[in-house]
């Protein structure tokens, strides 16, 4: 599937394991060249740029029990998109945000605005893996939180307790990208002609 590239990240897990949650807050801030970053608490921000890193998403609650990993999927869908163009499908996280994904059979992860999460009323906990981001179009590496989201829904398809990551890739109309930890989930066709897209169960 042709995809643009700066679209196209590569995603390295360089955390394994999930340490006790306990209260923190994400802070967010761009630098001179323009790479978002992303921190744990506010002393944890050079403080060179703490002027400008702003809170993304509510504090985490001490002592909440961790997901465990997504649930089985549900449903299938119908979706159509312009044969040659990228394919956009509307989504949901937690059954109230609503945002706008890229789909990418070629991502490994699931891509999420941190703006979009919040939305939603995702915590970002201290216990949450990290993943080094490293976009096709730029040479710096940026780590990045990944998160469970209670749900994530794109027409009629569900998946539960979906660890995505939150990152921003600053793309007109676009709130993140849709990848394999979802799609690979259930059986999925592309008809690039007729423009139809058809998800549904393994």
């Amino acid at each position: 599937m042709m995809r643009a590239a700066v679209l196209a990240l590569a995603f390295v897990i360089i955390g394994s394991s999930l340490a006790p949650p306990a209260a923190a807050q994400i802070y967010r801030w761009t630098d001179e060249n323009g790479t978002a970053h992303f921190a744990e608490g506010l002393s944890n921000v050079p403080e060179r740029y703490r002027s400008r890193a702003v809170p993304v998403g509510p504090r985490s609650t001490p002592g909440a029990p961790e997901p465990t990993g997504p649930r089985a999927p549900s449903g299938e869908t119908v979706l159509r998109f312009s044969p040659g163009r990228q394919i956009v499908v509307e989504a949901r996280v937690n059954g109230s945000a609503p945002c706008r994904l890229m789909l990418d059979t070629g991502a490994a992860a699931t891509l999420i605005s941190p703006r979009v999460l919040a939305a939603a009323g995702v915590s970002f906990t201290r216990g949450t893996q990290t993943v080094r981001a490293r976009g096709l179009t730029r040479q710096a590496e940026v780590e990045v939180p990944r998160v469970f989201v209670e749900s994530l829904e794109v027409g009629e398809v569900r998946v539960d307790r979906l660890m995505v990551v939150a990152y921003d890739m600053d793309v007109p109309a676009l709130d993140g990208l849709l990848g394999q930890d979802f799609l690979g989930l259930f059986n999925v066709t592309i008809d690039a002609t007729a423009g139809i897209v058809r998800i549904g169960p393994k």
